[in-house]
């Protein structure tokens, strides 16, 4: 059963909420979405990185496959040795950058973050108390930077519980094949849905993706 106390106290900001309790809230407060996730595992959590760092790997894998993201990125990391820094991005010209792939138009973005972030880490690292919607308003003040990339930070490293991405098409996509919306729906549709799931819309969006990834193709 869900734990109606927490539910009802679960803020934001609390990133110690587990897939137990999402669970237990989907069963209480959704049953058909809750037959959807009870075929699946809990979701895996990603490897815990620092802002700025998340936020540079992100910019590098804007519009590439996951494959050639990931070498992109390990070639950025190897370029700038032991420890990735705003310093050192704002030292490396587009040209020393372009020798590990990353285009100049990234470049720039990554100029900007590593601006923004040497005149201000605490609009990055000091963050446990801003709300989600604040979050989203301050770093897409950054070239490059759109909700949904800050979303995903939202969502994997700082683990905030109730963040609900719907310009994803794969959450859309999933939400059609097993909930029944109609496909490209307006996106109310997909946000009025997904209402319900609250607080626990991060992890209802994990399992929308892990649904469309384990459903035949």
């Amino acid at each position: 059963m869900a734990n109606t106390a927490l539910n009802s106290t679960l803020s934001q900001y609390d990133a110690d909420w587990t897939w137990s309790e999402a669970r237990g809230h989907f069963e209480s407060v959704d049953p058909e979405f809750h037959a959807v996730v009870s075929r699946l595992d809990d979701p895996i959590d990603v490897e815990r990185r620092s802002a700025f760092e998340s936020l540079a790997r992100a910019i590098i894998g804007q519009q590439l496959s996951t494959k050639a993201a990931q070498t992109i990125w390990g070639r950025f990391v190897a370029l700038h040795g032991l420890e990735l820094t705003a310093e050192g991005v704002l030292s490396f010209s587009a040209e020393m950058h372009r020798a590990a792939g990353v285009s100049g138009q990234k470049h720039g973005y990554l100029q900007d973050l590593a601006r923004h972030y040497t005149d201000n880490p605490d609009m990055f690292d000091a963050v446990e108390s801003a709300d989600d919607a604040a979050i989203v308003s301050s770093w897409t003040t950054v070239k490059g930077l759109g909700p949904w990339t800050v979303q995903m930070h939202l969502m994997f490293q700082l683990r905030r519980p109730d963040v609900f991405p719907v310009d994803d098409l794969g959450i859309r996509r999933s939400m059609e094949r097993t909930l029944g919306i109609a496909k490209d729906a307006p996106k109310s549709v997909y946000t009025k849905r997904a209402l319900q799931w609250g607080p626990f819309r991060t992890a209802a969006s994990r399992f929308l993706w892990d649904n469309l990834d384990n459903q035949p193709k």
